[in-house]
């Protein structure tokens, strides 16, 4: 196994454990958006269509504002992983902008890469969220722009 193997699978290893301890990090929901988890869709520069299972956790306040991390898993061609934390800037009760960066995991290809993250959470009623985000994913050899949307049950 040479480095860039084991490299990537450390970072496979720590991305999947921040993902599935994040829930127990994050802080109730201080605004109407709060913390969620929902279904959506993907579509990308150079994606395929892709089922998005999408998140949100609050993991502090900052004033107004709070700082998420924003763990996603895209089932399409391939199986693929995001985990962004985002600054979260609260325009009014009913929108949330934020933008911020993290990750992206191919877990195909064993491709881990960074990225950027934004975009717009909105509430449709006292429990739906509507998420819509873009992401630009800094491939070593390419860049990547794929835009998501995701309605999610807020708790």
């Amino acid at each position: 196994m040479n480095f860039s193997t084991l490299t990537k699978s450390l970072s496979a290893t720590v991305v999947g454990l921040l993902a599935i301890a994040t829930p127990a990090l994050a802080q109730p929901g201080d605004n109407e958006i709060g913390n969620y988890v929902g279904l959506g869709a993907r579509s990308g520069l150079n994606d395929s269509f892709a089922v998005v299972i999408d998140s949100k956790f609050e993991i502090f306040k900052l004033d107004q504002n709070t700082v998420s991390v924003r763990p996603a898993i895209y089932v399409g061609d391939d199986f693929e992983g995001r985990l962004p934390i985002s600054y979260d800037v609260i325009l009014d009760e009913q929108l949330l902008f934020f933008g911020g960066g993290g990750f992206a995991y191919n877990f195909e290809d064993s491709d881990f890469d960074p990225m950027l993250t934004a975009g717009l959470d909105m509430p449709l009623s006292e429990r739906l969220i509507l998420n819509v985000e873009g992401n630009l994913i800094l491939k070593s050899n390419d860049t990547d722009a794929e835009i998501a949307g995701s309605i999610n049950w807020r708790f």
